[in-house]
């Protein structure tokens, strides 16, 4: 007798896990829903500097990211700068927007100078096999200055850092150069080793220039390598 009821407990007991093993339990399914369309969303930042002659210049930068395409996809976003100028009687103001960042690099004294990067604008999925100039990043150096909102410029290489002269007791043209910047190091061999692979150099150069706030005069006919 004692053996059949330890039989049937072990068989009560065998049937309830399986029960709660396969018990597949509550199932909830997804209940489909459209998702809702984002607007263009703009945010930004903003610098501002005090120059030479007591104007204030303000430089607003906008991001803005557009609706997304049919096929899903969001284009790049469009970028914008607004730059507002108050003169020295604090009374008058102009302002200006410009395709591109406007990034401050420096106060000389005729002028306040600022970098401005554009890049491409792309809609589509679809690159170029060969870009052509519109698809590049460009950058220039601008002058905000008594031609405003006409902004004289010189083509800025991309890997090359812009420095202005501080302003002088004298009423000499500002100087400015555009210095590249070092390469990325390299992690060399042991010495003795000959590398198996050529390593590429590239050639730093400086480049000067001189500026009336109204146009560039460049100082360096062709560019100086350094070291």
């Amino acid at each position: 007798m004692r053996s059949f009821y330890a039989c049937l407990i072990l068989f009560v007991a065998a049937n309830t896990a399986a029960a709660q093993v396969h018990d597949p339990g509550p199932v909830v399914e997804a209940i489909p829903a459209a998702i809702p369309t984002i607007a263009p969303i703009p945010y930004g930042f903003s610098n501002s500097v005090i120059d030479h002659s007591g104007r204030v210049w303000i430089l607003d930068v906008t991001y803005e990211y557009p609706l997304p395409l049919a096929n899903g996809i969001r284009p790049s976003p469009t970028r914008t700068t607004r730059v507002t100028v108050i003169e020295s009687d604090a009374k008058t103001k102009s302002t200006a927007q410009f395709n591109g960042t406007l990034q401050l690099v420096g106060v000389g004294r005729y002028a306040v100078y600022a970098v401005i990067t554009d890049y491409p604008t792309l809609t589509t999925s679809a690159q170029p096999a060969q870009p052509a100039q519109p698809w590049l990043t460009t950058r220039s150096l601008v002058a905000l200055g008594p031609l405003f909102p006409s902004l004289p410029s010189e083509a800025v290489p991309l890997q090359a850092e812009v420095k202005v002269s501080a302003v002088g007791d004298d009423v000499a043209p500002d100087t400015i150069a555009f210095v590249d910047t070092t390469a990325f190091p390299f992690i060399l061999g042991p010495t003795g080793v000959t590398p198996t692979v050529t390593i590429p150099t590239r050639l730093r150069t400086v480049q000067m220039f001189q500026s009336d706030g109204k146009s560039f005069t460049r100082l360096t006919p062709s560019p100086i390598p350094i070291p």
